[in-house]
């Protein structure tokens, strides 16, 4: 038999005999020191896990990560489950899936046809929802899923020779150049186009995010123009410059789309993944990321700072200065590690400790999938190492956290612990007391109101928004033993 009771303690004292006193005690909020369970006049802070958002992008474009030329369902779903099971055991807690990666999809979408990195011919629909899919066994892992889109690549091709364009896309949205076919920046129609993908996506499908890797404007051959002045003369007034409309160009289609995701969904996270050279941003991709973050039109910037020490301290800098509003995560290229002369275990060490330091950093993102798999030189290893304990996503929301109420009524169950559900809550955190009685560890999470325990000990939970928001914790429970 299951023994159970409860121990309930005030929270958040000023000290030991602050009850006596006859003042009210302040509701406990996560990150700060709660009292344990105990006795009353003995009263110790406890520390609780610091959160991180631990993201890993998972690439399609040239099935770089997925599906990896597995082109039916049953490889498919086991290559993604491994991956899975690898990020678990690493302790990622957001994938950033690449679902549009050159005007395809990895739905069934009215705005483009389906992608040939699927089933290897384009538009052939792969039998099962794809992307629902992914997005439920991410979900299952207690992992955000952030749908990862290419804003204007079409195709890529050779001295302006591409494969046929895509029937469900008008022809006179594009523009061809030696190496790509876009859609054309500068026209308000492909903006409109571009949020009406956005909008398919976040209304139809229960992802966490929309994020925008770092291809904007193209980076041109050499000798090669941008060809873009009969646009300029037609929508470039109030510029002073054809570079500063193609900035305006981009920044309109940043604003716009956060609005997008707003009106269609609130809760959904708006990234954006930039190069983590500034001037390549400001003058060949054409995007003003200090204005963008300054204005708030960007929730989370995640800047690729794939670099050794002597570029990666100043550019982590200038984004930490330059973040506005944003919040800011760092990228690394984990790809470089073991391909790279310099780019060492030692150097990833390094790195992420700087950036950890840095108070304005909240995360890092990974890049790629197949590095972390392969894990040459040790990096996954070293990755690991440095995650260390599972954490929660920080908020990532806009403005002000909207907290939910904290879980209520929490009991013990045939070994798991239930509770009542919060309105609100997109999941809850299971938090365990740890020996020492001097901090708590973050044991799971769950999307339902239960959670199955594996050890007695004392639990609290806590009720978590869609945008990572936390309640104060529950009271907490002492089980004593488990069948």
């Amino acid at each position: 038999m299951i023994k159970r009771f409860f121990k309930y303690c005030f929270v958040l004292s000023l000290c030991v005999g602050l009850a006596a006193c006859g003042e009210k005690d302040e509701p406990f909020v996560p990150g700060t020191n709660p009292v344990i369970p105990g006795k009353p006049e003995t009263p110790t802070s406890v520390e609780f896990p610091k959160k991180e958002l631990r993201g890993v992008w998972v690439a399609t474009v040239w099935e770089i990560d997925w599906p990896k030329s597995n082109h039916d369902e049953t490889s498919q779903k086991k290559l993604y489950q491994d991956q899975l099971d690898l990020f678990e055991r690493i302790g990622i807690n957001a994938v950033f899936f690449q679902v549009r990666s050159k005007a395809d999809a990895y739905y069934d979408s009215r705005y483009e046809s389906w992608s040939k990195t699927i089933t290897g011919t384009a538009g052939k629909d792969p039998g099962y929802d794809v992307l629902k899919w992914l997005i439920d066994e991410t979900h299952k892992r207690g992992m955000q899923f952030h749908a990862w889109i290419n804003p204007y690549r079409i195709e890529t091709g050779t001295n302006g020779n591409f494969p046929e364009l895509d029937p469900k896309i008008p022809k006179e949205l594009t523009k061809d150049y030696q190496k790509f076919r876009v859609y054309n920046p500068a026209l308000p129609e492909v903006r409109d186009r571009l949020c009406n993908i956005v909008r398919e996506i976040v209304t139809k499908y229960d992802v966490d995010g929309i994020h925008l890797d770092d291809y904007f404007y193209p980076s041109l051959s050499s000798g090669e123009s941008m060809n873009d002045e009969e646009e300029y003369k037609k929508y470039g007034s109030g510029y002073n410059s054809i570079e500063d409309f193609r900035r305006g160009n981009v920044s309109k289609m940043i604003q716009q789309m956060q609005k997008t995701i707003i009106d269609a969904k609130p809760e959904v996270i708006f990234s954006v993944a930039p190069q983590g050279n500034y001037d390549n941003n400001y003058n060949v991709q054409y995007i003003d990321v200090a204005k963008c973050c300054s204005a708030g039109w960007i929730d989370v910037i995640i800047p690729q700072l794939y670099f050794n020490e002597t570029y990666f301290e100043p550019r982590l800098e200038w984004f930490a200065q330059n973040s506005g509003k944003s919040h800011l995560m760092v990228g690394y290229g984990i790809y470089m590690y073991g391909n790279k002369d310099g780019f060492s275990v030692s150097l990833f060490n390094s790195l992420y400790s700087k950036a950890k330091s840095n108070s304005k950093v909240e995360g890092a993102l990974l890049y790629n999938t197949s590095s972390l798999m392969e894990n040459k030189i040790g990096i996954t290893d070293a990755i690991k190492g440095k995650f260390g304990e599972k954490v929660l996503l920080p908020y990532l929301g806009r403005g002000t956290e909207n907290k939910p109420d904290k879980p209520s009524d929490v009991k013990i169950s045939s070994s798991s612990l239930t509770w009542s559900s919060v309105s609100g809550a997109a999941y809850y955190a299971i938090y365990k007391l740890d020996a020492s009685k001097k901090k708590v560890n973050l044991v799971g999470i769950s999307p339902a109101t239960s959670f199955k325990l594996t050890s007695a000990g004392v639990y609290y939970v806590s009720a978590l928004s869609k945008e990572n928001a936390e309640s104060e914790i529950s009271a907490p429970i002492s089980v004593d033993a488990l069948n």
